[in-house]
């Protein structure tokens, strides 16, 4: 029986597995429900626009009177001596000028003023130097077309020094042998550099053309056999001929009163034993040069400079003395056509037309007529594209007015810059330089922006036509087996006239 239950019971369990087999069906997992799609956000609510006033307008140019320049003489040698009063800070610009520049000889010009920092007959370079810098100064000599200066800046308690060693540079020069060997060296090197850069050649080469032969405004290169010619001799004579008191005058400009100025200029330790001129001084170069002409014919002097990736381009022509009535109508003109960022040649040529990175337009000031020019660089293919930019725009300064915006933001520009030209001593003291220096009248700075005001619009297309010629002169700078056939592309009546960077004609 036991038995026979057992079984039973196994019959049952067995039949329960079976039954559970054959119920079960295979389960998938389940899966996670979908999510809902995210709404779009609803787009945020339009800021309101934020209204800006505009500026106010500029207001009225508050007057700039600048400083009163006083005067005198010293009696036992004839050395004038300018005064600018400014005691705000207790600093002293001082500018010592003589009239001889490179006009005078090109060459001993500036070598004679490089070496006056090259020792004293009392003391020596390192011991200047040292004296000097110890007060927080320095002295610097150069020579320009028209003077050679020395100048120094100093606080007020040190100014006597800085004269006194001003004086014995100029009164008592060593010019040692071996420093002229190390200016000579010096000069060669800048030289292979001149001939390396091509805004030099193009600028050198500009003012040779522009000029009559032999000017010394238009001036070639020098050679290395004229360095190697400079010697001390002949520094020892121009410095004798020139650097005399009565054919000299000192600027001191800042923290001095003109009783100050002539006990510290007049006294012994300074310029008061300065020699004077008793015999007559060589005429001024300039004198022999009578008349300028223009071009005659359209030509375009092409410096062949193998390595160049761009061309160098200037196109202009001699305009007007610095002295001349017209100066400040033509500036402004200038500054309309190229004076910067605002001027139509920049606006046009660089924004619009994209050929180039800068052009400007600039007027050199001279005793004798200067010169007016643009001056920009391109790339080689876009040369012809250039030229006739510029001539476009040269034919428009002639023939068209400004508008009213370009003539008064010029007026605008250039009155108004004006303040910021004679902020320091040094400033002032390099006004009255270029003043003196070209022959300017005494209130020149002072009735400076009135002047400026002064001028007329038509005023502008008036000295264009007078001073910016049809007919101008070119010179480029690049590769010429390139740049020349643009040229003709641009300029099919042109002469070309070709040099090498030694500025000989090929």
């Amino acid at each position: 029986m036991q038995m026979q239950r057992i079984k039973s019971g196994l019959c049952l369990l067995s039949l329960g597995a079976a039954v559970l087999l054959s119920g079960c069906k295979k389960v998938e997992d389940p899966q996670p429900p979908m999510p809902a799609p995210t709404p779009a956000p609803a787009p945020a609510p339009e800021a309101p626009q934020r209204v800006y006033a505009d500026p106010p307008p500029p207001t009225a140019a508050k007057p700039v009177q600048f400083p009163e320049i006083q005067s005198f003489m010293l009696e036992n040698n004839g050395l004038r001596v300018y005064v600018v009063e400014n005691h705000e800070v207790p600093l002293v610009s001082a500018q010592l000028v003589i009239n001889a520049g490179t006009m005078d000889d090109e060459f001993l010009a500036e070598m004679t003023a490089e070496m006056l920092g090259e020792g004293t007959k009392k003391r020596t370079k390192a011991k200047i130097d040292a004296a000097i810098e110890q007060v927080g100064g320095s002295l610097n000599a150069g020579a320009g077309v028209h003077n050679t200066f020395v100048s120094t800046r100093v606080l007020k308690r040190d100014l006597e020094l800085a004269l006194t060693l001003m004086a014995d540079e100029v009164m008592n020069p060593k010019f040692p042998a071996d420093a002229l060997d190390k200016l000579k060296k010096q000069a060669k090197t800048a030289l292979k550099s001149a001939k390396s850069d091509s805004g030099t050649l193009a600028d050198t080469l500009f003012g040779m053309v522009a000029y009559p032969e032999g000017h010394p405004y238009g001036r070639p290169l020098a050679t290395e056999a004229q360095i190697d010619g400079i010697s001390l001799d002949g520094i020892k004579k121009f410095h004798d001929n020139f650097y005399k008191a009565n054919n000299a005058f000192i600027i001191l400009s800042g923290d001095i009163t003109v009783d100050e100025a002539g006990k510290l200029v007049g006294s012994s330790k300074t310029f008061g034993k300065w020699k004077k001129i008793e015999a007559q001084l060589p005429p001024n170069p300039l004198n022999k040069f009578k008349e300028y002409k223009g071009a005659s014919k359209l030509q375009v002097h092409l410096v062949d400079r193998p390595a160049s990736a761009q061309a160098e381009i200037r196109v202009g022509n001699l305009a007007l003395a610095r002295r001349s009535p017209d100066w400040v109508k033509f500036q402004l003109a200038s500054t309309i056509l190229g004076g910067g960022s605002t001027g139509r040649l920049f606006l046009d040529v660089r924004e619009e037309r994209g050929l180039t990175y800068g052009i400007y337009s600039q007027i050199q000031p001279g005793q004798a007529p200067g010169t007016w020019r643009i001056w920009t660089k391109t790339k080689t293919k876009k040369t012809a594209d250039m030229m006739r930019a510029i001539f476009e725009h040269i034919k428009r300064m002639r023939n068209e007015d400004p508008t009213d915006t370009e003539f008064t933001d010029a007026v605008t520009q250039t009155a108004g810059s004006f303040p910021l030209q004679i902020e320091t001593p040094n400033q002032i003291a390099g006004k009255v330089r270029t003043l003196l220096t070209y022959g300017l009248d005494d209130n020149y700075w002072r009735t400076y922006r009135d002047e400026v005001r002064a001028v007329k619009k038509e005023d502008i297309k008036a000295v264009s036509a007078k001073y910016i010629h049809a007919v101008p002169v070119i010179v480029v700078v690049g590769k010429a087996k390139k740049v020349e056939p643009l040229i003709k592309e641009a300029l099919p009546k042109a002469e070309i006239i070709k040099y090498n960077t030694d500025l000989q004609r090929l």
